[in-house]
């Protein structure tokens, strides 16, 4: 790694609002249309790299992405309870309209389960919390599901990224540049991939 590229992680994960940032992102990414526009999955699987590059403490990454992603989907569960089901699609522009339907046709179809499912499926992320507050869902079933998929997804995100890292540094050193270039092609394919989708659901 480039010495100044060390120098300035090492200066920015030092510190506690390196942490804070993470928790930030979180739960940016867990509210509803705001979450569109983040991607936190991408940048969650990255903070797991950079633990494994011994620029942060891994366990504690994890602990504020969980965090983060709890509280993105109580502030979404809030926001829907506070509009109500009459309010709901004024809320929404024209163009996202459609991925509030497919929220609210996911809901019903899974109930309680979808605030677990949806947390692993990025379009929807923020918005099934949105809608069960909308329905007046109970608020202790939402804390029961959305802890344990949060948990979950502060721990797989990063480890992603923290196993590609601690696999790429026991390879050899000639083919180590190789295994970084396509973990960059990865980065950069997911990004693409994410921006699609956004694009698509507007």
């Amino acid at each position: 790694m480039e010495i100044w590229l060390e120098h300035l992680l090492t200066s920015v994960t030092a510190t506690p609002w390196y942490y804070l940032l993470i928790t930030v992102i979180a739960t940016a990414e867990g509210i509803a249309l705001v979450g569109l526009a983040v991607p936190g999955s991408v940048l969650c699987v990255s903070i797991g790299a950079i633990a494994a590059a011994g620029h942060a403490n891994f366990m504690a990454s994890c602990l504020c992405a969980a965090a983060g992603a709890f509280v993105g989907d109580l502030i979404s569960y809030l926001l829907g309870g506070r509009l109500g089901p009459r309010l709901v699609h004024s809320f929404f522009p024209q163009r996202s309209r459609p991925l509030l339907k497919r929220a609210q046709i996911f809901f019903a179809a899974h109930g309680g389960k979808s605030l677990f499912l949806a947390r692993f499926f990025g379009p929807l992320r923020g918005l099934v919390p949105f809608v069960a507050g909308s329905v007046r869902f109970p608020i202790r079933n939402l804390i029961g599901y959305s802890v344990v998929a949060a948990l979950l997804w502060g721990l797989s995100y990063p480890g992603l990224g923290y196993l590609g890292i601690k696999s790429w540094q026991q390879l050899p050193e000639r083919l180590s540049v190789e295994v970084l270039l396509c973990l960059g092609a990865v980065v950069v394919v997911a990004l693409l991939v994410w921006r699609h989708q956004r694009n698509k659901n507007r």
